[in-house]
């Protein structure tokens, strides 16, 4: 071939690979809308009537799998907390996710006990191999008193053909590392040790969101009642100044303001009852289950509340700190990456590892020279076997060791300073939560008093005005008091009990549904 056409056959080839590119390219490109204001549409979408404007919803994919928690749901049963907390142990993703998080962890450890044993593996070659050569023909002489010199050539072939069957087993054994194993398995010890802790903690999160959510329903249950007895309320009046309009004590600014009081009274309970679906709807979530389960919950708008004991909050948060799983499970992997450094260090340190193979080789030979017209077949059966010590010593490379070192002290060290973060964090939210629990519980003391003290002030102001010895102003004015006086009420309950529910969970206790109450 020519330079000429040496060069065409490479403008050729350059031509047919750009082709073959840009055909790629332009099949990925049909792929995506043609500018930044056409919507997607799936290959398998029906086609749009052409009238249509631009729509950006996507028809349905019926290859996804929709599988929302569903769980059994008795519709005659008030359910507590603790059998909502046994329901969304069994149907949450989190816990599930958790678990399966610490099976790997575990599976990890596995793998590092097994770089203590050898590995051993079995091939097997099989194939079938032909081979020719120029016949080399040869040459003699013949002394005496006549030296005689003989020399045949040949273009003729020998053909070679071999068709073997080659099992084998081999053996690699570390036998000594200096340490490197066992720091690889501590650390995976340590990561199985943080895994099986933040399982726990993740059911310890669990609960004490469902808690939460559940009180938080019953503030709002608590809400939606005493909008109805207000709205009734606000009706009561609205007829007392329509009857004291009828006799002629009454004028028609108070029937108007009475009107106006239950139409008040009308839009809080209308509100309410939002506000009570919407925590329904917040404890579905923090259970996990399907949006549209209807279930009946229990009322504890009347649960006693916890006594606040006096506490040594130095000892308190010491003893809270070790048993908080986010402590535990930060510690152990603050463990893990200290023997991570331990492994990187023994990289610099021979090996020592024993190597061996065994095979047997099963087939023939056949050989065919043509300038002879001979042909000769042997069997082969050959076994053979080694075993070797190798001592492996790393002299350079590169820096890769140094780096692999010095990444793992930052990594130890970032996970101790990790550490102390979860620790002050944690100490803080105990110290907060006991403050919320006590600031709690003396609002609601003082709303239980004041509520008290509401209901006689209203329930006369109410008589009072049916018997038209006070004015409509004041009868109103007693409702609102009462109003507030219950809902700080309901509120104050809600809160001790979440900050119940808190501290419970600051201080690493929330271990049991019935942690709770039942």
């Amino acid at each position: 071939m020519n330079g000429g056409a040496f060069q065409r056959g490479r403008a050729l080839a350059a031509c047919l690979a750009a082709a073959a590119v840009s055909g790629c390219l332009s099949t990925a490109n049909d792929s995506i809308p043609r500018d930044a204001q056409t919507p997607y549409v799936s290959a398998d979408a029906p086609a749009p009537p052409g009238s249509r404007a631009a729509s950006y919803e996507l028809s349905p994919d019926e290859r996804l799998p929709i599988d929302l928690p569903k769980p059994e749901i008795d519709p005659r049963h008030d359910y507590q907390l603790s059998e909502l907390i046994d329901i969304a142990e069994a149907s949450n993703p989190v816990t599930s996710a958790a678990w399966e998080r610490a099976r790997q962890a575990a599976a990890a450890v596995g793998v590092a006990k097994s770089a203590y044993l050898p590995l051993i593996a079995a091939n097997a070659l099989a194939g079938y191999q032909r081979v020719g050569a120029i016949d080399p023909g040869f040459s003699t002489s013949v002394s005496g008193p006549v030296p005689v010199s003989v020399s045949v050539s040949s273009s003729d072939v020998i053909t070679t053909t071999s068709s073997e069957i080659a099992p084998m087993a081999t053996l690699n054994w570390l036998l000594l590392d200096f340490g490197g194993r066992d720091a690889a398995l501590a650390s995976a010890r340590d990561f199985l040790t943080a895994a099986d802790v933040a399982f726990n903690g993740a059911h310890q999160k669990l609960i004490y969101e469902v808690a939460v959510a559940f009180y938080q329903l019953s503030a709002a249950r608590a809400q939606l009642a005493i909008a109805h007895e207000t709205e009734g309320n606000a009706r009561f009046l609205l007829e007392a100044a329509t009857a004291r309009r009828g006799r002629g004590i009454g004028t028609e600014i108070e029937v108007a303001q009475a009107r106006q009081l239950l139409a008040q009274g009308r839009l809080g309970l209308a509100q309410s009852e939002g506000f009570s679906r919407d925590a329904y709807h917040s404890l579905l979530a923090a259970m996990g289950v399907a949006p549209t389960i209807e279930a009946r919950v229990q009322d504890v708008s009347e649960r006693p509340l916890p006594r606040l004991l006096a506490a040594n909050f130095d000892r308190l948060i010491e003893a809270a700190l070790r048993r908080r799983p986010d402590v535990q499970a930060a510690f152990a992997r603050l463990s893990a990456d200290r023997h991570n450094v331990e492994r990187a260090q023994s990289d610099f340190l021979p090996r020592v590892a024993l190597t061996g193979s065994a095979a047997q080789m099963f087939g023939s030979v056949t050989i065919h020279d043509q300038m002879l017209n001979a042909t000769t077949t042997a069997p082969v059966n050959a076994p053979n076997a080694n075993i070797m010590l190798a001592l492996t010593a790393p002299i350079y490379d590169g820096g890769l060791r140094d780096a692999q070192l010095q990444a793992a002290d930052a990594q130890a060290a970032a996970a101790a300073h990790e550490l102390t973060q979860i620790e002050n964090a944690g100490a803080r939210q105990i110290v907060v939560a006991y403050d919320t629990l006590r600031t709690s519980l003396s609002a609601y003391a003082a709303a239980s008093e004041l509520t008290r003290a509401a209901t006689i002030t209203a329930k006369a102001a109410r008589e009072s005005y049916s018997q038209g010895l006070t004015t409509l102003t004041d009868a109103t004015t007693a409702e609102t008091g009462l109003l507030q006086a219950r809902l700080a009420r309901a509120k104050a309950h809600s809160d001790a009990l979440s900050a119940a529910a808190t501290l419970a969970f600051a201080t690493g206790t929330l271990g049991a549904r019935d942690t709770l109450g039942k």
